[in-house]
Protein backbone atom coordinates (compact mmCIF):
# COMPACT_ATOMS: atom_id res chain seq x y z
CA UNK A 1 0.00 0.00 0.00
CA UNK A 2 1.44 3.38 -0.93
CA UNK A 3 1.59 6.49 1.09
CA UNK A 4 2.63 9.75 1.59
CA UNK A 5 6.18 10.60 2.33
CA UNK A 6 4.83 13.81 4.32
CA UNK A 7 2.90 11.71 6.43
CA UNK A 8 5.16 12.64 10.12
CA UNK A 9 5.28 16.32 9.06
CA UNK A 10 1.42 16.14 8.52
CA UNK A 11 0.52 13.75 11.83
CA UNK A 12 2.78 17.35 13.88
CA UNK A 13 0.99 19.82 12.02
CA UNK A 14 -2.58 18.63 12.57
CA UNK A 15 -1.73 18.04 16.21
CA UNK A 16 -0.91 21.55 16.37
CA UNK A 17 -3.69 22.68 14.21
CA UNK A 18 -6.48 21.23 16.36
CA UNK A 19 -5.45 22.66 19.82
CA UNK A 20 -4.94 26.15 18.17
CA UNK A 21 -8.37 25.63 16.73
CA UNK A 22 -9.63 24.54 20.26
CA UNK A 23 -10.93 21.34 18.75
CA UNK A 24 -8.95 19.59 21.79
CA UNK A 25 -8.05 20.83 25.68
CA UNK A 26 -4.84 18.36 25.97
CA UNK A 27 -2.60 18.55 23.17
CA UNK A 28 -0.13 15.50 24.51
CA UNK A 29 -3.24 13.45 24.97
CA UNK A 30 -4.70 14.29 20.86
CA UNK A 31 -1.07 13.47 19.52
CA UNK A 32 -0.96 10.01 21.47
CA UNK A 33 -5.32 9.94 19.77
CA UNK A 34 -3.58 11.01 16.50
CA UNK A 35 -1.21 8.02 16.39
CA UNK A 36 -3.81 5.34 18.14
CA UNK A 37 -6.25 6.31 15.69
CA UNK A 38 -3.73 6.65 12.34
CA UNK A 39 -5.30 9.65 11.38
CA UNK A 40 -2.04 10.30 9.45
CA UNK A 41 -2.00 6.75 7.75
CA UNK A 42 -5.80 7.12 6.44
CA UNK A 43 -4.29 10.84 4.94
CA UNK A 44 -1.11 9.31 3.86
CA UNK A 45 -2.83 6.17 1.99
CA UNK A 46 -5.68 7.89 0.47
CA UNK A 47 -3.60 10.78 -0.90
CA UNK A 48 0.29 9.23 -1.47
CA UNK A 49 1.41 12.02 -3.76
CA UNK A 50 0.22 14.64 -2.09
CA UNK A 51 2.32 17.63 -1.89
CA UNK A 52 3.57 18.35 1.64
CA UNK A 53 1.30 21.48 2.61
CA UNK A 54 -1.62 19.20 0.57
CA UNK A 55 -1.33 16.45 3.18
CA UNK A 56 -1.37 19.25 5.79
CA UNK A 57 -4.72 20.21 4.58
CA UNK A 58 -5.92 16.24 4.66
CA UNK A 59 -4.92 15.12 7.83
CA UNK A 60 -6.08 18.26 9.41
CA UNK A 61 -9.83 17.42 7.84
CA UNK A 62 -9.06 13.29 8.98
CA UNK A 63 -8.47 15.11 12.30
CA UNK A 64 -11.51 17.54 12.19
CA UNK A 65 -13.95 14.48 10.48
CA UNK A 66 -13.21 12.44 13.69
CA UNK A 67 -12.40 14.16 16.41
CA UNK A 68 -14.64 16.51 17.17
CA UNK A 69 -17.63 16.55 14.19
CA UNK A 70 -18.33 13.19 13.89
CA UNK A 71 -18.25 12.25 17.80
CA UNK A 72 -20.49 15.42 18.57
CA UNK A 73 -23.13 13.26 16.93
CA UNK A 74 -22.64 9.74 19.20
CA UNK A 75 -24.00 12.36 21.95
CA UNK A 76 -26.94 14.43 22.71
CA UNK A 77 -26.49 16.29 19.55
CA UNK A 78 -27.24 13.01 17.39
CA UNK A 79 -30.84 13.58 18.17
CA UNK A 80 -31.27 17.14 18.66
CA UNK A 81 -32.96 18.29 15.40
CA UNK A 82 -32.61 22.07 16.15
CA UNK A 83 -29.52 21.64 17.92
CA UNK A 84 -27.78 19.99 15.18
CA UNK A 85 -29.82 21.87 12.21
CA UNK A 86 -28.38 25.26 13.62
CA UNK A 87 -24.81 24.28 13.99
CA UNK A 88 -24.69 22.58 10.01
CA UNK A 89 -26.39 25.36 8.99
CA UNK A 90 -23.80 27.28 10.66
CA UNK A 91 -21.31 25.11 8.24
CA UNK A 92 -23.22 25.32 5.18
CA UNK A 93 -23.50 29.10 5.15
CA UNK A 94 -19.88 29.04 5.22
CA UNK A 95 -19.78 27.10 1.90
CA UNK A 96 -21.75 29.30 0.38
CA UNK A 97 -19.91 32.37 1.33
CA UNK A 98 -17.39 34.55 -1.16
CA UNK A 99 -15.44 34.71 1.24
CA UNK A 100 -15.37 31.25 3.41
CA UNK A 101 -14.76 32.38 7.13
CA UNK A 102 -16.73 32.04 10.53
CA UNK A 103 -18.53 34.82 11.86
CA UNK A 104 -17.66 35.64 15.49
CA UNK A 105 -18.67 33.50 18.36
CA UNK A 106 -19.43 30.48 16.39
CA UNK A 107 -18.16 27.24 18.18
CA UNK A 108 -14.52 25.76 17.36
CA UNK A 109 -15.83 23.09 14.86
CA UNK A 110 -17.48 25.23 13.03
CA UNK A 111 -14.24 27.75 12.60
CA UNK A 112 -12.09 25.14 12.21
CA UNK A 113 -14.56 24.12 9.34
CA UNK A 114 -14.22 27.17 8.05
CA UNK A 115 -10.73 27.49 8.07
CA UNK A 116 -10.70 23.51 5.93
CA UNK A 117 -12.97 25.15 3.75
CA UNK A 118 -10.96 28.41 2.85
CA UNK A 119 -7.66 26.29 2.63
CA UNK A 120 -9.32 23.73 0.12
CA UNK A 121 -10.61 26.23 -2.38
CA UNK A 122 -7.58 28.45 -2.54
CA UNK A 123 -6.25 28.56 -5.80
CA UNK A 124 -8.82 26.12 -7.40
CA UNK A 125 -10.72 27.23 -10.42
CA UNK A 126 -14.65 28.01 -9.86
CA UNK A 127 -16.24 25.22 -11.42
CA UNK A 128 -14.23 22.80 -9.11
CA UNK A 129 -14.94 24.92 -5.86
CA UNK A 130 -18.88 25.04 -7.30
CA UNK A 131 -18.77 20.99 -7.56
CA UNK A 132 -16.79 20.81 -4.13
CA UNK A 133 -19.48 23.12 -2.66
CA UNK A 134 -22.21 21.05 -3.95
CA UNK A 135 -21.00 17.96 -2.64
CA UNK A 136 -20.52 19.27 1.51
CA UNK A 137 -23.78 20.44 1.27
CA UNK A 138 -24.80 17.42 0.28
CA UNK A 139 -22.85 15.60 3.00
CA UNK A 140 -23.56 17.99 5.62
CA UNK A 141 -27.35 17.63 4.85
CA UNK A 142 -27.07 14.07 4.96
CA UNK A 143 -25.33 14.41 8.77
CA UNK A 144 -29.12 16.38 9.25
CA UNK A 145 -31.12 13.48 7.95
CA UNK A 146 -29.41 10.78 9.90
CA UNK A 147 -30.41 13.06 13.55
CA UNK A 148 -34.07 13.14 11.73
CA UNK A 149 -33.84 9.53 11.60
CA UNK A 150 -33.07 9.06 15.23
CA UNK A 151 -35.61 10.53 16.05
CA UNK A 152 -38.00 6.99 14.96
CA UNK A 153 -39.97 7.03 12.17
CA UNK A 154 -39.97 4.14 9.32
CA UNK A 155 -36.65 1.90 8.84
CA UNK A 156 -35.37 2.23 5.71
CA UNK A 157 -35.35 0.02 2.92
CA UNK A 158 -31.13 -1.19 1.79
CA UNK A 159 -31.63 0.70 -1.34
CA UNK A 160 -32.53 4.27 0.15
CA UNK A 161 -29.95 3.35 3.73
CA UNK A 162 -27.29 3.03 0.76
CA UNK A 163 -28.10 5.82 -1.12
CA UNK A 164 -28.00 8.02 2.23
CA UNK A 165 -24.79 6.73 3.32
CA UNK A 166 -22.80 7.65 0.25
CA UNK A 167 -23.88 11.05 1.42
CA UNK A 168 -22.87 10.63 4.84
CA UNK A 169 -19.56 8.79 4.62
CA UNK A 170 -17.80 11.99 2.71
CA UNK A 171 -16.20 10.19 0.30
CA UNK A 172 -17.27 12.66 -2.29
CA UNK A 173 -16.29 15.30 -0.69
CA UNK A 174 -12.82 13.41 -0.43
CA UNK A 175 -12.40 12.83 -3.87
CA UNK A 176 -12.88 16.44 -4.87
CA UNK A 177 -10.18 16.95 -2.12
CA UNK A 178 -7.44 15.14 -3.97
CA UNK A 179 -7.24 17.04 -7.21
CA UNK A 180 -6.58 20.07 -4.51
CA UNK A 181 -3.80 18.58 -2.48
CA UNK A 182 -2.38 16.52 -4.88
CA UNK A 183 -2.02 19.75 -7.12
CA UNK A 184 -4.01 19.00 -10.06
CA UNK A 185 -7.30 19.73 -11.69
CA UNK A 186 -10.52 17.54 -13.74
CA UNK A 187 -11.32 19.87 -16.79
CA UNK A 188 -15.00 20.58 -15.66
CA UNK A 189 -16.19 18.85 -18.72
CA UNK A 190 -14.35 15.70 -17.74
CA UNK A 191 -15.35 16.21 -14.25
CA UNK A 192 -19.56 15.01 -14.99
CA UNK A 193 -18.66 12.69 -17.66
CA UNK A 194 -20.49 9.80 -16.77
CA UNK A 195 -18.30 7.40 -16.50
CA UNK A 196 -15.69 9.36 -13.71
CA UNK A 197 -19.13 10.08 -12.19
CA UNK A 198 -20.39 6.34 -12.00
CA UNK A 199 -16.55 5.53 -10.83
CA UNK A 200 -16.81 8.19 -7.56
CA UNK A 201 -20.17 6.74 -7.00
CA UNK A 202 -18.81 3.24 -6.92
CA UNK A 203 -15.79 4.21 -4.50
CA UNK A 204 -18.62 5.85 -1.94
CA UNK A 205 -20.83 2.72 -2.22
CA UNK A 206 -17.32 0.84 -1.53
CA UNK A 207 -16.42 2.94 1.64
CA UNK A 208 -19.84 3.31 3.29
CA UNK A 209 -20.46 -0.62 2.96
CA UNK A 210 -17.18 -1.29 4.50
CA UNK A 211 -17.54 1.51 6.92
CA UNK A 212 -21.08 -0.31 7.78
CA UNK A 213 -19.82 -3.40 8.41
CA UNK A 214 -17.04 -2.73 10.81
CA UNK A 215 -19.17 -0.03 13.01
CA UNK A 216 -22.47 -1.99 13.03
CA UNK A 217 -21.73 -3.49 16.77
CA UNK A 218 -21.22 0.15 17.96
CA UNK A 219 -23.98 1.76 16.40
CA UNK A 220 -26.58 -0.69 17.46
CA UNK A 221 -25.50 -0.41 21.15
CA UNK A 222 -26.31 2.77 20.73
CA UNK A 223 -29.76 2.14 19.12
CA UNK A 224 -28.93 3.49 15.86
CA UNK A 225 -30.49 1.10 13.30
CA UNK A 226 -31.63 3.18 10.92
CA UNK A 227 -28.21 4.43 9.34
CA UNK A 228 -26.35 1.56 9.02
CA UNK A 229 -27.03 -0.95 6.20
CA UNK A 230 -25.84 -3.76 8.07
CA UNK A 231 -28.64 -3.22 10.26
CA UNK A 232 -31.10 -2.59 7.64
CA UNK A 233 -30.67 -5.94 6.77
CA UNK A 234 -30.47 -7.75 9.88
CA UNK A 235 -34.06 -5.77 10.55
CA UNK A 236 -35.76 -5.07 7.44
CA UNK A 237 -34.59 -8.55 5.53
CA UNK A 238 -35.36 -10.47 8.90
CA UNK A 239 -31.52 -11.88 8.27
CA UNK A 240 -29.05 -13.14 10.35
CA UNK A 241 -25.84 -11.39 10.72
CA UNK A 242 -23.54 -13.89 8.82
CA UNK A 243 -27.22 -13.79 6.50
CA UNK A 244 -26.56 -9.86 6.16
CA UNK A 245 -22.48 -9.96 6.26
CA UNK A 246 -22.83 -12.26 3.21
CA UNK A 247 -24.85 -10.43 1.45
CA UNK A 248 -22.96 -7.14 1.80
CA UNK A 249 -19.83 -9.10 0.94
CA UNK A 250 -22.04 -9.94 -2.53
CA UNK A 251 -22.71 -6.24 -3.11
CA UNK A 252 -18.69 -5.30 -2.65
CA UNK A 253 -17.69 -8.15 -4.90
CA UNK A 254 -20.16 -6.71 -7.80
CA UNK A 255 -18.79 -3.22 -6.82
CA UNK A 256 -15.16 -3.86 -7.23
CA UNK A 257 -15.67 -5.84 -10.35
CA UNK A 258 -17.57 -2.87 -11.98
CA UNK A 259 -15.29 -0.52 -10.92
CA UNK A 260 -12.32 -2.15 -12.69
CA UNK A 261 -13.90 -2.74 -15.79
CA UNK A 262 -15.08 1.08 -15.75
CA UNK A 263 -11.74 2.05 -14.35
CA UNK A 264 -9.87 0.51 -17.63
CA UNK A 265 -12.37 2.18 -19.78
CA UNK A 266 -12.40 5.50 -18.41
CA UNK A 267 -8.68 5.96 -17.60
CA UNK A 268 -8.31 5.36 -21.21
CA UNK A 269 -9.49 8.52 -23.59
CA UNK A 270 -8.24 7.01 -26.52
CA UNK A 271 -4.70 7.25 -28.62
CA UNK A 272 -4.83 10.91 -28.89
CA UNK A 273 -6.03 12.40 -25.71
CA UNK A 274 -6.50 16.25 -25.61
CA UNK A 275 -6.26 18.51 -23.23
CA UNK A 276 -9.72 18.35 -21.02
CA UNK A 277 -8.45 14.71 -20.66
CA UNK A 278 -4.71 14.97 -19.47
CA UNK A 279 -6.06 14.80 -15.95
CA UNK A 280 -8.29 11.85 -15.83
CA UNK A 281 -5.81 9.15 -15.91
CA UNK A 282 -4.26 10.73 -12.70
CA UNK A 283 -8.43 11.46 -11.11
CA UNK A 284 -9.37 7.64 -11.70
CA UNK A 285 -6.08 5.66 -9.87
CA UNK A 286 -7.01 8.70 -6.80
CA UNK A 287 -10.10 7.38 -6.93
CA UNK A 288 -8.35 3.33 -6.18
CA UNK A 289 -6.20 5.05 -3.61
CA UNK A 290 -9.26 6.56 -1.90
CA UNK A 291 -10.63 3.37 -1.79
CA UNK A 292 -8.16 1.04 -0.85
CA UNK A 293 -6.68 3.63 2.16
CA UNK A 294 -9.96 4.29 3.37
CA UNK A 295 -11.01 0.58 3.95
CA UNK A 296 -6.94 -0.24 5.00
CA UNK A 297 -7.86 2.25 7.45
CA UNK A 298 -11.22 0.80 8.61
CA UNK A 299 -10.05 -2.24 9.44
CA UNK A 300 -6.61 -1.32 10.99
CA UNK A 301 -7.68 1.90 13.55
CA UNK A 302 -7.38 2.33 17.17
CA UNK A 303 -10.52 4.12 16.96
CA UNK A 304 -12.98 1.30 17.42
CA UNK A 305 -15.56 1.19 15.33
CA UNK A 306 -16.63 4.02 13.44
Amino acid sequence: MRTSPHLERAREHTADWMYRFGLVEDPRANARQLREWRIGELAGMCFPDATAEGLDLACDLMGWYFAPFDDLFDGELGRDPVGAGRLLGEMTAIVDRPLPVAGPGQPPVVRAFADLFRRSVAGMSLAWRRRAARNWKDYLAGQFAEVVDRRGGPMPDPTSCLHRRVRTTSTQVVCDLAERVEGYEVDNLVAHMPGLSELRLIAAEIVAIDNDVVSADREKARGDLHNNLLLVLETTRGLTRHAALQRLAGMLRERYERFERLERHTADPGPTPGPPTSNLRRNVAGLRDIVAGTCVWENTTGRGRT
